[in-house]
């Protein structure tokens, strides 16, 4: 459904509730489409299930990586390059 937003404002409690069932709706400025509203979706149960949904979203993907090869990059003297970002910011 689309809906522009002076009329999206006067009448927001009834786009809430047609988004809560489950409609999108895309808000409109002088014919051109500036956001939607969606229903969030119910809480996942765990953390897997949270990215996946993402990914499937397309807002992220998922590494192929194990976290225990990851190495911190470290720079001359030993130092991290986390700490360092770290310590610029104090």
């Amino acid at each position: 459904m689309r809906v522009g937003t002076k009329e999206l404002k006067n009448r927001l409690s009834h786009y809430l509730r047609s988004v809560r069932d489950g409609e999108r709706l895309y808000v409109t400025d002088r014919g051109r489409i500036v956001a939607e509203i969606r229903r969030v979706p119910a809480a996942t149960t765990s953390e897997e299930e949270a990215l996946l949904a993402l990914a499937a979203d397309g807002l992220l993907t998922i590494g192929s990586g194990r976290l225990e090869d990851f190495e911190p990059v470290r720079l001359k003297g030993g130092r991290r390059l986390s700490q360092m970002i770290i310590d610029d910011r104090e």
